[in-house]
């Protein structure tokens, strides 16, 4: 586990990992395709949880992290066989979120950005996330910014039952 072989970060740090383009991340055009960029997210957010103190608060608890809902912007193409860094920093947390960016860089370019909320939950009921944190050593919430929280605004309208599919897809 890369906690073992890796130096430890802190649950709410920011760090970065150098990547490459393979070939089965590309589609014909010789670009990575969009489908691997929540991949690499993914990744980077697992990372965060195995080389923090958020592992062992987690785990012996039984409990499960979550994602919740993302949002990707793409900016410019990543190409086959070139080298890029993905950014990660903890943007804020409330009582049931943990939200994420994530930024795809390439030669201090910004390529892509994804924002996500995430959760962390035990049959199906979400987690008090307050008193994780504090476990790991941060007692202070990390309010998110307002535009973070505006683009998850409407998710659990959209997905919820009680709402036609006609309304969803009105607008």
């Amino acid at each position: 586990m890369l906690r073992n072989f890796q130096s430890s970060l802190e649950a709410g740090e920011t760090f970065k990992r150098t990547f490459k383009v393979r070939l089965f991340d590309c589609d014909g055009l010789r670009v990575m395709t969009a489908w691997k960029y929540p991949a690499y997210m993914d990744f980077m957010r697992w990372e965060l949880i195995a080389r923090s103190k958020l592992y062992r608060a987690i785990v012996k608890r039984g409990l499960a992290p979550t994602l919740g809902s993302q949002k990707i912007i793409y900016r410019k193409p990543l190409k086959l066989w070139t080298k890029f860094d993905v950014v990660l920093k903890t943007a804020g947390w409330d009582d049931k979120w943990v939200y994420h960016i994530h930024k795809f860089e390439q030669d201090g370019e910004l390529k892509a950005i994804g924002v996500t909320r995430a959760l962390i939950w035990k049959r199906d009921v979400p987690s008090v996330l307050s008193e994780i944190m504090q476990e790991v050593g941060i007692s202070q919430m990390k309010e998110p910014h307002l535009w973070i929280l505006e683009l998850f605004n409407k998710d659990s309208e959209i997905i919820s039952d009680n709402q036609p599919e006609t309304e969803i897809l009105k607008d």
